[in-house]
């Protein structure tokens, strides 16, 4: 069984162009496969909530990300260390290679209330905040893998308002 993985950025804030949550494989030798990923919409005091797109992508050949770096969490505190992998938030990466968009996702960014059943309060259930599962409990089904020089991100392209907490799940694997 591989190593495996959760990158939870708290609070995170809108801004376009912004990397909700990413990961940078920069090892020669290691595969990061992406498992799951999922968002928790935390915004608790009142926002005009706006409608906010968010892509799922992995961009090639990466030339950089300066993350506000956050680190993962191991799921066995046995797990080796994650070598020249960069995790968190923020930052916009630059590549000379090409993205691949694997899922897009609008997203309200209003606070969620106990008293309604918007899209903003099942936003915060979890069987629903799950945008990316790359397996969905089948293991004959390929996660998305990172490479040396790839980038995985959750990257918002629109909004100004609202918190989120994001997720990502993933394993580290020798190739």
């Amino acid at each position: 069984m591989a190593n495996t993985w959760t990158l939870y950025n708290a609070g995170i804030s809108f801004s376009a162009g912004k990397t909700m949550a990413g990961i940078l494989n920069a090892h020669a030798s290691r595969v990061i496969r992406i498992r799951r990923v999922g968002l928790l919409n935390t915004q608790t005091s009142s926002v005009t909530g706006q409608i906010c797109r968010i892509d799922v992508r992995r961009m090639t050949a990466t030339a950089s990300w300066t993350p506000t770096s956050v680190s993962a969490m191991a799921h066995d505190t046995n797990n080796s260390a994650l070598s020249s992998v960069s995790t968190g938030n923020s930052g916009t990466p630059s590549t000379t290679g090409s993205t691949h968009t694997f899922r897009r996702v609008i997203w309200s960014s209003d606070e969620p209330s106990l008293s309604s059943a918007t899209a903003d309060e099942w936003e915060c259930l979890v069987p629903l905040n799950i945008i990316f599962d790359a397996g969905y409990g089948d293991d004959n089904v390929q996660a998305l893998a990172l490479r040396q020089d790839e980038f995985f991100g959750v990257n918002a392209n629109s909004g100004t308002a609202g918190l989120l907490d994001s997720w990502i799940e993933f394993t580290d694997e020798a190739t």
